[in-house]
């Protein structure tokens, strides 16, 4: 049985640790106090990181917190026939994070370059232009042109480009099959463009 979340200190984003193993996971689900500890070292940073993109830069800290929590509850319930860890973890920080929109009534979430976070896939020279666009943009003109898209197409995004997740993964955490996840990696990198070519329009006449 696991810990109560109250009895829980999640570790610093910050902190590195070597990747959990199927031992730990097993010894934390059994009540296993400083395997559970390790469990959510290894993956509180990346959390936190889909926290920040998906429920905006001032509900990120308490983001992480509840979905740790979360996760502390449900980890009976984790069944890893079904996926690895960490797209269920991703799961659970996405529903958080649309609880706490839903709570706030916002329809869009706000997003900050947190410094020292993941940054975004370095382009290749082959890389077609939406996702070279991706890859140039400053972070401030991408954190705004993120927060027009629907919250599929943002989450899709964040995921792959911020977490180098795999088709598979992604799929596994937005709960879609993976012809799906590839349309909307697809249509969100080319809406995303789009809203950022716009608002270079607008700052150039806003200049001019």
């Amino acid at each position: 049985m696991a810990q109560s979340p109250a009895a829980i200190r999640p570790p610093t984003p910050a902190r590195a640790v070597a990747p959990a193993s199927d031992s730990v996971l097993a010894r934390a689900r059994g009540g296993d106090r400083d395997a559970l500890e390790m469990l959510l070292g290894d993956h509180s940073r990346a959390i936190f990181t889909v926290c920040v993109h998906l429920c905006g830069a001032q509900d990120a800290r308490d983001a992480l917190q509840e979905s740790l929590e979360r996760i502390v509850r449900s980890l009976d319930r984790f069944e890893p026939a079904k996926g690895g860890f960490r797209p269920w973890a991703f799961s659970v920080a996405r529903n958080v994070c649309r609880d706490r929109l839903r709570r706030r009534n916002l329809e869009r979430a706000t997003f900050r370059d947190d410094g020292g976070e993941e940054a975004l896939i370095a382009p290749s020279p082959a890389a077609d232009p939406e996702r070279l666009a991706i890859a140039r943009a400053d972070q401030r003109s991408l954190e705004a042109a993120l927060a027009t898209l629907p919250e599929n197409l943002r989450a899709a995004l964040v995921l792959f480009h911020f977490q180098e997740a795999s088709y598979e993964q992604i799929a596994a955490t937005l709960e879609v099959p993976i012809g799906t996840v590839m349309t909307w990696i697809h249509r969100g990198r080319r809406r995303l463009r789009d809203a950022m070519e716009q608002a270079q329009v607008r700052t150039t006449r806003s200049n001019s």
